[in-house]
Parts: C-alpha cells; sequence; structure tokens
C-alpha cells in the first residue's frame, strides 16, 4: 500500500552510496559500457551507524522473501475481493471504492512480486545484482506501476470520508454522493496519481557499467535524460508529493474521519438505547460502516509509521544514505516496506469476518448459496 520511497528512489540513492556514473562524455570500455567511478567512504562500515550493515541486509533480505507469500495470499486474495464487489453491484458507491481499493491493491503486490521473486532468485544463482525482469521493468517505465500503492492510500481516505459523512449526514449524503460522482473521483485519482507516478518513475534506467578497479561489467541505476532535463520537477513529486503529501494527508484524514465516525456511533447507540425509535441509520449501515472503521484501522496502523517517517526524516540530516545513519535509514525503510504489503494482503480478513453480506456473496461464488450462515 503505501511503500517509504518508490523503488527506483531506493534502489538508486543505496547503490549510489558507493558508487558514481559519469555522464556520457566521459570516456567508455571497448563494450559501450559508462564507467565506473568508486568514492573512498563506505557508509556501511561507518562505527557511527547505530545499526550493522548485516541488520540493514537482513531486513531486506526479509522483505524480499515475504514479498513472495504475501502475493501468494494476496493477490488471490484481492481478486475474490474486486469479483465478490462487483457481484453485489458496482451500483453502489461503497462497493466502487471497495473494488478500486482491491484492484490497487492487486496490482501493487504484482508489481512487488514480479520484481522480487526473480531478485530472490538470483541470491542463489548469480553475483548479478539487477535481472533481466528488473531491467525490462525498470528500462520501459513498468516502474509506474508502484504508483498504484499511492492510489490505494487515497482510495482508503475516500472510503473512511464517506463512511464518515453517511453517519454524520445520513440523509443528505444520499443525494449529494451518488455512484456516479463517485465513480468518476475514483478514476480521476487512478489515472492522476498512476500517471503522474508514470512520469516520476522514469527518472532512472538501469545501464550496464564498466568498473575500472576490477577490469569487470556490471548492471546499475543512472539518471534517465528526462530526469537531467526536469530534475526539479520531478524530485519536488517524488520528494514531497509522493514521499510526504500523500502518506501525510491520507493517514490525517484516515484517522479524523474514523474517530468521527466512532463517536458518532456511539451517540446513535446511546440515543437508540433509550428510544423506541431506531433512529436514521440502518442496522446494515452501522454493520457495514463498523467493518470499514476496522479497515480504516488497519490502515492507520500500517501507514502511520511510513507518514511518520517521512515527516520526521528531513529534520534528522545524519539519518540519510551516506550519512552516519546510513544504516539505521535503510533497515527503516526496508520494514516500512514490509508493512506496505501487509496492508495490501490482508483486507479480506476484515471483510470476511466482520461482513455478513460478504461472506455470503463469497460462498455464492463458490457455488454454495444455500450454506448456512
Amino acid at each position: 500500500m503505501a511503500a517509504i520511497f518508490s523503488e527506483t528512489t531506493t534502489a538508486a540513492l543505496e547503490h549510489n552510496v558507493t558508487d558514481v556514473l559519469l555522464n556520457d562524455t566521459q570516456k567508455t570500455d571497448p563494450s559501450d559500457c559508462m564507467v565506473l567511478q568508486f568514492e573512498e567512504f563506505i557508509p556501511w562500515d561507518n562505527p557511527d551507524n547505530l545499526l550493522n550493515a548485516q541488520a540493514v541486509t537482513i531486513t531486506r533480505r526479509v522483505a524480499d522473501t515475504l514479498s513472495v507469500p504475501l502475493f501468494l495470499f494476496g493477490g488471490p486474495a484481492n481478486v475474490i475481493n474486486m469479483a465478490v464487489f462487483y457481484r453485489q453491484g458496482l451500483k453502489e458507491r461503497i462497493n466502487v471504492c471497495l473494488f478500486s481499493l482491491a484492484l490497487s491493491d492487486f496490482l501493487y503486490l504484482s508489481t512487488i512480486f514480479l520484481l522480487y521473486v526473480e531478485q530472490i532468485y538470483r541470491q542463489f544463482t548469480t553475483k548479478e545484482k539487477y535481472g533481466v525482469i528488473v531491467r525490462f521493468v525498470a528500462n520501459h517505465n513498468m516502474l509506474g506501476f508502484y504508483g498504484f500503492t499511492w492510489v490505494s492510500e487515497v482510495i482508503s481516505a475516500i472510503i473512511a470520508s464517506e463512511r464518515c459523512f453517511c453517519i454524520l449526514q445520513p440523509l443528505r449524503s444520499q443525494t449529494v454522493l451518488s455512484t456516479s460522482t463517485t465513480t468518476v473521483i475514483v478514476v480521476l485519482v487512478n489515472v492522476v496519481v498512476v500517471g503522474l507516478y508514470l512520469f516520476v518513475a522514469a527518472r532512472y534506467r538501469i545501464v550496464c557499467a564498466f568498473d575500472p578497479t576490477s577490469s569487470s561489467e556490471v548492471w546499475t541505476f543512472a539518471p534517465s535524460q528526462l530526469y537531467l532535463n526536469h530534475q526539479k520537477v520531478i524530485d519536488f513529486f517524488d520528494s514531497f508529493v509522493y514521499g510526504i503529501a500523500i502518506p501525510v494527508v491520507t493517514i490525517v484524514v484516515v484517522i479524523v474521519t474514523t474517530t468521527l465516525t466512532l463517536i458518532k456511533l456511539r451517540q446513535a447507540a446511546a440515543w437508540r438505547s433509550g428510544t423506541s425509535s431506531s433512529g436514521t441509520v440502518s442496522a446494515r449501515e452501522v454493520a457495514l460502516t463498523m467493518m470499514l472503521v476496522y479497515n480504516s484501522i488497519f490502515f492507520i496502523i500500517c501507514v502511520f509509521p511510513i507518514a511518520l517517517f517521512r515527516v520526521v526524516w528531513p529534520f534528522i540530516p545524519e539519518m540519510s544514505p551516506g550519512r552516519r545513519y546510513h544504516n539505521l535509514y535503510f533497515t527503516g525503510i526496508w520494514f516500512l516496506d514490509i508493512m506496505s504489503y501487509i496492508n495490501a494482503t490482508f483486507n479480506i480478513a476484515i471483510y470476511y469476518s466482520m461482513g455478513s453480506r460478504y461472506r455470503q456473496t463469497f460462498w455464492q461464488l463458490l457455488g454454495r448459496a444455500n450454506r448456512k450462515k
């Protein structure tokens, strides 16, 4: 759901801590690879690091390895979610939002799996860092599909806001929030967020580089010509819009709206217990809202550390690539990536355990419509 950095940025920063690629005007070797010039320091072994280099390696391998089983569960789980909400009908605005959330999570997990399953395989077969699949994805701008993790965040905020409005203004929400309006908003979110990230993800390419110290060729990230031409604009979107604005704004919106929803539900429950009226919010709406509230709480647990890291990190200059707390920086990134994988995987557990209508549709899809609740 909410990776702390784009994979292109993370990989490039990590690699460029120890090497720098010269520009195209510099001398290349006979195979036309760019020349690799090494810097003198190796921050991984800096004694001032709060963590050693092994901690970074272990965390990264855990993150890479977990991406496979999480996809094997989360991939089919999100397909089931899409099937269930489609079966229930996309004429309901909340189903449109939940269908889009499942789709964005599926595409995000698929991208992660596509890249890391090869990385895991190559750990045991070759020392080459970037394989054929990773090079193809990076050099054909397919890393832009990472944008779906931010789509997932925005859709989660929309869902929390929709539920809050429905509980606070149940009658007005029926006229103000139409399904068609919600669909337009969801489509625009997908187009704008992923479309702009396709531009951001094109900042790097994986190129052949020649290391003169070892007389060997390696594959490494290098800035693209697009990035060199539009560096300030791309850095703004990558660092501020996707790095800070979207995670922070969405987590704040989800926390505020979820809190207001819970307060209103408690007030409504107290009011109903003291009167004979059932109130303006139906029992079905309350049940649906509670399911989505738990979904929002799960989102907060997974995404809040990411948003917090992005707010605090700029105020700790030493916790950056190549600085004193380099190891702590990258260990944190890989840990938060794990949290984003988890957030995109286990929504189905909440839907199934708390949604009676979801369970009914789920078993209908499996041909068990007569199964007792």
